[in-house]
Order: C-alpha cells, then sequence, then structure tokens
C-alpha cells in the first residue's frame, strides 16, 4: 500500500488497473455517465407518481446499472422481481407482501407463570352448640404472554392498495419484464392501473424488440407509462465515457478512434466499456502509464472487435449455427444458400429494423435484387428456372421454409431469447449478438 501511495506522489495519477477502470459488470466507478436527460425524466416521474415507468433497452444497455446507481443514491426503498417465462402475478404480489411486511396480525395467549389466587369461604351453624367457620382457598398459575404472527391472506392489487402506506419512497421493479408470459402481463396490465391510481410507483424493465410486451391490453394504460430508451448512448455520451476511462490510465484517443469505437459498438455503453480495454491490452497496457501515450490508429479498434467476437463465441455460437446451418451443406452447383441470406439480412440490417422484426419477403427481395438481368437470363437458359417470376418465387420459398425451420429450432434448444422468430418475422433480441455477427471472422 505504501508503494502504490509513493507512486500517485510521483506521478501524480492514482495506478489503476485496466479493468478497474472500464468495468463490464457493476456499477463502474471510473466511466459512469449520469446521462442527465435520463436522470431529470426518472426523477420527475417519480415525484409526480402519475405514470408507471419502463426502461427499456437491449440486454447490457445500462438499464439495471442505471437503476442501481440512481435508486441507491437517492434512497429509496426498492422490491426486485425477477421474472422469467413461468412466473405468475401471484408470485410477485406475495413477494411484495414479504418484503414490506404486510399481513394481518392475530393475538394469542397462554397460561403460564405469574401466580393467581381465589379464596372462597362459608359459615356452618349448628344451632344452640358452637359456630364453625372453614375457609376454601384455590391456587392457579396464570400468564397472558402476547404473541403475534402473520396470517395467510389472499395477497391480490385491493390487499396491497390497501396494506402499502409507506409510499413516497418506495420503487417495485420488474426485471426482465419481456420474459413474462401472457397470463402475467394481462393481469398486471388490468392491476397497474389501480396501483398508479394510488400511487404506488412501479419499474417495468425490459428489452424493446419483445413483439407483444408493450401492455397493450389495458386501453386505460394509454399516457400512463412513461418510456425511458436505454439502447443508445449518444456520440457525445460516448466520448464522455472513452475519456473518463482513458485519463485514468494516461492514455488519450483521437477523435477518429473515439468515432470508430461509436460506430463499432452501435452506442451500446457495455460494447464501449469492452471496445476500449480490449483496444488497450492488445497494445501491452494493462494498468496507468507512467508517460502519457496516444492511440490514433483505427485499425486498432478494428482487431480489437475481432477479438471481443472471439471471446462472444462461446455466448452466441449455438445461434449462430442454428442460422448458418445449412450454409455448411451448400453445394457448389447451388445459385444461392437460404440459409446464407438470412445471416447477410442480419449483418446488413440495421439494429433499429432488426428490432421492430424482418419480414422473410423482405430477405428474398434482397436476395433476388443481388441478381443481375444478365445472371438470371444464364439460369433459366440453362434450364433451372422457367423464367423470372420462378426464379423469384423459388427464392421466396426456399428463404420461408429456412425461417421456419430456423424458428422450430429455436424454441427446441434457445436457453434465452437472442434471436425470436414470430410471425414469419426475425426479431434480435440482443444488441451484443448483431455486434458479434458484424465482427465474427467467416469460417
Amino acid at each position: 500500500m505504501m508503494i502504490k501511495i509513493l507512486k500517485n506522489l510521483i506521478f501524480g495519477k492514482p495506478e489503476l488497473n485496466l479493468k478497474e477502470v472500464f468495468k463490464t459488470g457493476g456499477i463502474p466507478k471510473y466511466t459512469f455517465v449520469s446521462r442527465n436527460a435520463i436522470r431529470l425524466d426518472i426523477l420527475q416521474t417519480v415525484k409526480n407518481k402519475e405514470r408507471a415507468l419502463l426502461f427499456l433497452g437491449y440486454s447490457k444497455s445500462g438499464k439495471t446499472v442505471y437503476r442501481k446507481n440512481l435508486f441507491s443514491e437517492e434512497e429509496f426503498t426498492t422490491v426486485i422481481f425477477r421474472c422469467n417465462k413461468k412466473s405468475q402475478i401471484s408470485d410477485l404480489y406475495n413477494l411484495i407482501a414479504s418484503e414490506l411486511k404486510l399481513g394481518q396480525i392475530i393475538t394469542t395467549t397462554d397460561t403460564s407463570g405469574i401466580g393467581h389466587s381465589t379464596s372462597t369461604s362459608m359459615t356452618i351453624k349448628v344451632p344452640e352448640t358452637f359456630d364453625t367457620s372453614t375457609g376454601v382457598s384455590a391456587h392457579a398459575n396464570y400468564s397472558y404472554a402476547k404473541t403475534e404472527e402473520h396470517a395467510k391472506v389472499r395477497v391480490d392489487v385491493n390487499f396491497l392498495c390497501n396494506n402499502i402506506h409507506d409510499k413516497e419512497h418506495l420503487i417495485i421493479i420488474l426485471e426482465d419484464y419481456h420474459l413474462v408470459n401472457p397470463e402475467f402481463n394481462n393481469i398486471l396490465s388490468e392491476d397497474l392501473k389501480h396501483f398508479i391510481d394510488e400511487e404506488i410507483q412501479f419499474l417495468l424493465i425490459g428489452i424493446p424488440s419483445a413483439p407483444n410486451r408493450a401492455l397493450k391490453n389495458n386501453p386505460d394504460l394509454s399516457g400512463r407509462l412513461k418510456h425511458i430508451n436505454f439502447d443508445y448512448l449518444t456520440s457525445n455520451e460516448v466520448e464522455e465515457l472513452i475519456k473518463k476511462g482513458v485519463k485514468h490510465l494516461n492514455v488519450e484517443f483521437s477523435k477518429e478512434v473515439i468515432e470508430e469505437i461509436c460506430n463499432a459498438s452501435l452506442k451500446n455503453a457495455f460494447l464501449v466499456q469492452f471496445i476500449c480495454p480490449k483496444t488497450l491490452e492488445l497494445k501491452g497496457i494493462n494498468s496507468t502509464l507512467k508517460k502519457k501515450i496516444f492511440i490514433t490508429d483505427t485499425n486498432d479498434i478494428y482487431e480489437a472487435c475481432k477479438e471481443i467476437a472471439k471471446d462472444l463465441d462461446n455466448d452466441y455460437s449455438a445461434v449462430y449455427d442454428v442460422i448458418s446451418s445449412g450454409v455448411r451443406r451448400q453445394q457448389d452447383n447451388k445459385v444461392y444458400n437460404q440459409y446464407e441470406e438470412v445471416l447477410k439480412a442480419i449483418r446488413k440490417t440495421s439494429i433499429e429494423v432488426l428490432e421492430k422484426g424482418v419480414y422473410y419477403t423482405d430477405i428474398a427481395t434482397k436476395t433476388h435484387k443481388e441478381f443481375s438481368d444478365e445472371e438470371v437470363a444464364e439460369l433459366i437458359a440453362a434450364g433451372r428456372y422457367k423464367d423470372k417470376a420462378s426464379f423469384k418465387g423459388a427464392i421466396t420459398n426456399q428463404v420461408r421454409q429456412a425461417v421456419e425451420r430456423i424458428e422450430s429450432t429455436l424454441e427446441k434448444g434457445s436457453a434465452r431469447d437472442i434471436v425470436l422468430v414470430q410471425d414469419m418475422k426475425i426479431f434480435v433480441m440482443d444488441l451484443i449478438f448483431k455486434f458479434y455477427l458484424n465482427w465474427k471472422e467467416e469460417e
């Protein structure tokens, strides 16, 4: 410790480890960006208690980090419920009652301990002889020890609304809300109006691309949800995050390098925190430098992204294999491969479009447009297709079959929703998977 203090005095900067500065887990001490516009929106909503909060953002977009930092700092009482596909509304309500120690108190007594005496007496008279008086005494031990217990009650929206009294700093948080089943969603959609009327603040945290998760079941909720979008940092916020970090390491990135990190990271906070240390690590920098250096070559960012894609292989290779399964079986004489076309569509389509879903016919249309009129004419002349219409129809049909097969395989084996196929649309529900595809080197 003394050596480290002396170094700090000599070099003027505390010596920090690379992974201390840029953190991909927990609350980043050195690189946390407050995002003031979002902060003010959240605190104003909580103060007014007129709407439930809905945090939308991809996995690792900073939603949980931000709510931990903000609500801990503001000294809120939080009840946190972690949703999954099997969650029942009763699980949520019972957790709230348990955490807030709600319930009916009943009183019982027992009889032991303190002494208490009673006595009776009577007089017997024998005429003209004598008087006899006898006393009969009774002694019993009693105590009135008061015991209390919480009786089991039916915990529903009415019970909670009637029994939650300390609402000023209470936040009920549902993590991974996008995973809940339709029944849970339907009930909460109805009950949420009552909670809002009673000024009980809810915060729902989910991802934006999950279809049918927008709480549309209750028309009365229109205007009663405050959407906070965490998907993307602004360019200025990315720059602030980077500069906050590298200054602790005695490093400076050029404007061009910062712009490249901004583009490659899809403006995602987690990926920015991942790309920066990987870039420095590849250059042999693992802690605060004695002498300041400048990073100016954008190729350093490309190499870092490729290495990160390798690091992510364990997380995403299974889903990648499902989508690309037909590519490896492609025959030399095959005109195109429908699975490869699906992969290309995900790679080339912006994440903003992918979160809304890409229909299979859109993929087929793009595939068809990649063939020139001359190439199509040659295929028809070779007898591969009857005419242009049959060529286009074949592409559409084969892409549809590929999407159907991907849907079936994902439903059987996917542990969590990374790519979702619904109503013949492909949704990318994990922005990091999009980054992985962008930088994964072809096999």
